[in-house]
């Protein structure tokens, strides 16, 4: 268990509970369009950063982040994938829950998530030092990115998915949202 401030964290409870606008939410249980998204999302992420940070940084699904005590009325939140370029730099009894945020967040969007939820994760992302941050709605075939003082840009299928903190990151979402197609 994690203790926070105000919380207890039981990381036995699937799927996990995070605590938004002070409240413990429990994560959906995720559709199948959701996990084909996050494998599939996940796998890019995971290949890109092996050739960006010669295999120090590490990307994660579902990796609970410990975020300080009092410091914002987000108190725990489990991104559905993570990245953290600097993983291999923190002590090992760290690097089960880091205390830093995550260099990219992603959220992929369930049918039942409510928008004031998905916009106070997002806001707390930014707000902790998120460099990037990715909401995809697989059921709409869109995503979101924001990074710090920049406007959100809203992407469809036909779009490229880039950004100006990871320059190397170059993700074609027709390529993304395929995972969802069935086959000829």
């Amino acid at each position: 268990m994690l203790r926070l401030a105000t919380a207890t964290i039981d990381d036995s409870i699937k799927p996990a509970i995070e605590w938004i606008n002070g409240k413990p939410v429990q994560k959906l249980m995720p559709t199948d369009f959701h996990a084909f998204i996050q494998r599939a999302l996940s796998g890019i992420l995971a290949a890109w950063a092996k050739m960006t940070t010669n295999g120090r940084g590490k990307v994660g699904t579902e990796w609970r982040f410990t975020i300080p005590p009092n410091s914002y009325k987000t108190e725990s939140l489990v991104p559905d994938i993570a990245y953290l370029a600097s993983y291999f730099d923190l002590p090992t009894a760290e690097r089960r829950y880091p205390a830093v945020p995550p260099d990219i967040a992603v959220e992929i969007r369930s049918p039942e998530d409510k928008p004031n939820d998905v916009a106070e994760k997002r806001d707390f992302y930014l707000w902790w030092g998120v460099k990037l941050v990715i909401i995809v709605d697989p059921e709409q075939r869109t995503v979101e990115t924001q990074e710090a003082d920049a406007a959100i840009a809203y992407l469809t299928e036909d779009d490229t998915l880039v950004s100006n903190a990871f320059p190397t990151l170059s993700i074609p979402l027709h390529d993304l949202f395929a995972e969802l197609d069935e086959p000829d």
